[in-house]
C-alpha cells in the first residue's frame, strides 16, 4: 500500500512540474533562482554590487540580440547571421565616424538602417525561395562576415571618446546598455503582447495557414520578424564598437549560438508558436551569470575558463531542447 501511495505521490509530483514546464518563462526564473544558491557558496563575491553591475552590463547586448532572434524563431524561423551583422555594423561604424557630432548621428542612423537591410534580404531569400532558415541565414551569414574581412581583417578604426562615454555610463546597477535593454525589452514586449504583428508572429510559428486564411500575407510577417533581428543586432553592433573604441570582423562571433541558447533555454520552440520575451530576459541573464561565474571560479582556482564556458553552454542547450522537446510536436 506504501509503495502505491509512493508511486501516486511521484506522478503527482511529475504531473505538476510538467504544468509549470508549460509555463516556460516560469520555470526558468525558478531555475535561475535555484542557480543563485550554489553560486553564493562557490563565489561569494558574486554578490558584490560592483560584479552584479558587470553581469547586468554584459548581459546587454547578449539580451538585444536575444529580442530580435525571439522573434525570428517564434515565427518558425531561425537567424544564423546575427553575428556577422554585428561585426560588420562595428567596421562601418569605426570606419566612417568622426569626432563631428553629425558624423556620430549619421553613421548611427546608417548602421541601424544596414541592420534592417540586412534582416530585409534574410526574409526576402526565404520569402522568393524554398530554403530552410537555417541554411539561408547561414549562407547570408558567410557573406556577411566575407565583406567585414574584406573591409577590415583585425580590430581598427576609430570611435570618438565621447560615443563611449555616452554608451558605457554607468551609475550603480544602472547603466545606459542595461537601460537600452530595458527600453527594447519594453517596446518589444507591447508589440508582441499587444499589437497584430505579436499575434501574427506567433501564429507565423504555430500554423502559418491560419494567416493565409485571414488574408495576411505570412511571407511579409516573417520578413518584418528578420527585420526586427537585424535592427537588434546593428544596435549590438553600435555598443560593442562604442565600448571597446574599434570595430572588429570578429566581435559577433559568440553572439549567435548565445542568443539562440538565450532563446531556447528561455522555453521559446524550436518550432515556433510558444515562447515569452521574459522567458529569453530569464534565458539571457542565466547565461551571462554562468559566464561570470566561470571567469570568478577560473581567477580563484587558476584555470582556463573560455573551454568550460563552450562546454556548459552547449550542454545547457542541448538540456533545454530536450527539456522542452514535447512542447514541439504540433
Amino acid at each position: 500500500m506504501t509503495i502505491f501511495k509512493s508511486f501516486n505521490f511521484f506522478a503527482f509530483l511529475s504531473k505538476k512540474f510538467e504544468q509549470i514546464s508549460k509555463k516556460s518563462s516560469i520555470t526558468i526564473w525558478i531555475l535561475l533562482l535555484i542557480f543563485l544558491i550554489p553560486v553564493a557558496f562557490i563565489v561569494p563575491e558574486f554578490f558584490r554590487l560592483r560584479n552584479l553591475n558587470n553581469v547586468l552590463i554584459q548581459m546587454a547586448p547578449l539580451g538585444m540580440v536575444s529580442i530580435g532572434q525571439t522573434f525570428v524563431i517564434l515565427g518558425g524561423g531561425i537567424d544564423m547571421s546575427v553575428g556577422s551583422q554585428i561585426s560588420l555594423v562595428s567596421i562601418v561604424a569605426s570606419t566612417l565616424m568622426t569626432d563631428s557630432l553629425i558624423s556620430m548621428i549619421g553613421v548611427t542612423a546608417l548602421c541601424l538602417i544596414m541592420g534592417a537591410f540586412f534582416g530585409y534580404i534574410n526574409g526576402l531569400i526565404l520569402k522568393v525561395f524554398p530554403i530552410p532558415p537555417l541554411i539561408a541565414t547561414l549562407c547570408t551569414g558567410y557573406f556577411f562576415q566575407g565583406v567585414a574581412y574584406a573591409l577590415h581583417q583585425t580590430s581598427g578604426g576609430y570611435i570618438p571618446k565621447i560615443y563611449k562615454d555616452v554608451f558605457t555610463a554607468s551609475w550603480g546597477l544602472i547603466s545606459v546598455p542595461f537601460f537600452l535593454f530595458l527600453l527594447l525589452f519594453i517596446f518589444a514586449y507591447v508589440l508582441l503582447s499587444k499589437k497584430k504583428l505579436g499575434r501574427y508572429v506567433y501564429a507565423l510559428g504555430g500554423n502559418a495557414e491560419v494567416l493565409d486564411n485571414i488574408g495576411v500575407k505570412s511571407p511579409e510577417i516573417k520578413i518584418k520578424t528578420y527585420v526586427i533581428s537585424g535592427l537588434t543586432s546593428a544596435l549590438v553592433g553600435l555598443y560593442l564598437v562604442a565600448k571597446l573604441r574599434s570595430g572588429s570582423s570578429h566581435y559577433g562571433d559568440d553572439y549567435t549560438l548565445l542568443s539562440i541558447t538565450a532563446v531556447i533555454v528561455g522555453g521559446t520552440s524550436m518550432a515556433g508558436g510558444i515562447g515569452t520575451l521574459s522567458g529569453t530576459f530569464a534565458g539571457a541573464i542565466l547565461v551571462s551569470m554562468l559566464t561570470n561565474v566561470l571567469n570568478n571560479v577560473a581567477f580563484r582556482y587558476n584555470l582556463q575558463s573560455a573551454y568550460y564556458k563552450d562546454i556548459i553552454t552547449g550542454l545547457i542547450l542541448i538540456i533545454a531542447m530536450i527539456f522542452y522537446r514535447k512542447r514541439t510536436k504540433k
